[in-house]
């Protein structure tokens, strides 16, 4: 099995603050080349457009390079802003990081 990593994003707002950092992160995981990611979203309230491009970004780096990233813990409004972005779909959603760590042992 691959390894996974969890990384817990502690702000309640994913936006232009914090979209720049994110992706930083997400270059730096991305230098393990057989690991998953599940992206621990329980504490965000509240996404911005800009946000939602560093959560894109780091799906096509996992996604181009056969790995998988889960976002987890997604609250309601930053759900709906990924269906009105038409996004819910690019992305695996699961309830809880419990939920997404079975899922990739499953895989």
């Amino acid at each position: 099995m691959a390894n996974i990593s969890i990384l817990g994003i502690k702000s309640n707002r994913l936006d232009n603050r914090l979209a720049p950092d994110m992706k930083s992160q997400m270059v730096m995981l991305d230098t393990e080349e057989d690991g998953n990611l599940i992206m621990d979203l329980k504490s965000v309230t509240f996404a911005e457009f800009s946000g939602l491009g560093s959560l894109l970004m780091a799906q096509r780096l996992y996604r181009d390079n056969g790995r998988s990233l889960i976002l987890a813990g997604v609250a309601e409004r930053v759900r709906k802003l990924l269906e009105i972005s038409q996004l819910s779909d690019v992305f695996v959603l699961l309830n809880n990081t419990d939920a997404a760590l079975d899922h990739l042992r499953e895989e």
